[in-house]
């Protein structure tokens, strides 16, 4: 009962001013939103990278290259236990840095990972034929909790992913969402940072946290109206136990 008495236009992502949303029926474009220019995720300390090395004659390449759960092209085994990547990466330390057969310590905090593919190619030169490197984030994964269908830690597996990506990756919102009072918790330099969303507004695409990051956490709290649903359901458990007994009261009382 209460569950039906939660407003539609409080379900809808990045609503419409009402005057707008009427003239949908003109079928044109009402409103073109210019996106936050996107800035590149930079390398952080305790990262986890994928890092795939190929030459032109394939001679030393399989030395270099760990066991991973995709092939050249970047195609993900959908198989693979994401556990292996943490397994089959290479970890940046503290000084920000990994370690790479031939090279020793390469300074990876900081570069992009396109920078840092440009890098290990002009690196890997003196030692192979046409090197070609890929360099992946391994640890790009958000923990989704509260009011979507599928809680828990997701992975995405491409660098440009909105939050809207990771809340369909788990399974989309509950009719109790509160869309308006969304909580994101980000890693920064020093320390973590706590921001309250408004997922419902037209111009959340306008702002840095568009975009997810790794290591995001997302909670989206429930409506109000999930508590009062709750409480009914008590009641009813309450009422029914109630008639119960009052029902074999009077038939022992019949008897």
């Amino acid at each position: 009962l209460f569950s039906s008495c939660v407003a539609h236009k409080e379900m809808i992502v990045m609503q419409e001013h009402q005057a707008i949303a009427e003239n949908l029926r003109s079928h044109k474009v009402l409103r073109s939103e210019q996106l936050v220019d996107y800035e590149a995720y930079r390398i952080k300390v305790f990262d986890q990278l994928m890092i795939k090395i190929n030459a032109f004659d394939g001679s030393t390449e399989q030395f270099l290259n760990r066991e991973s759960g995709s092939d050249n092209g970047g195609t993900i085994n959908h198989n693979f236990d994401p556990a292996a990547l943490y397994f089959n990466s290479y970890s940046v330390n503290e000084q920000g840095a990994i370690y790479l057969p031939m090279l020793n310590e390469v300074k990876v905090v900081g570069l992009t990972t396109d920078e840092l593919k440009q890098k290990l190619n002009k690196a890997f030169t003196p030692y192979l034929k046409y090197p070609s490197t890929s360099v992946k984030l391994a640890n790009m994964r958000v923990t989704i909790l509260g009011e979507v269908n599928n809680p828990g830690v997701h992975y995405l597996y491409n660098e440009k992913n909105t939050l809207l990506d990771a809340i369909a990756l788990a399974g989309d919102f509950t009719a109790f969402a509160n869309l308006k009072k969304v909580k994101l918790i980000r890693e920064r330099k020093r320390g973590a940072e706590t921001i309250y969303l408004n997922l419902s507004a037209p111009d959340f695409v306008n702002t840095e946290y568009y975009y997810a990051r790794p290591h995001d956490v997302i909670y989206i709290e429930p409506l109000k109206a999930k508590s009062l649903d709750t409480s009914s359901n008590s009641l009813g458990i309450v009422f029914s136990a109630i008639s119960i007994a009052v029902l074999l009261a009077n038939i022992f009382i019949g008897k």
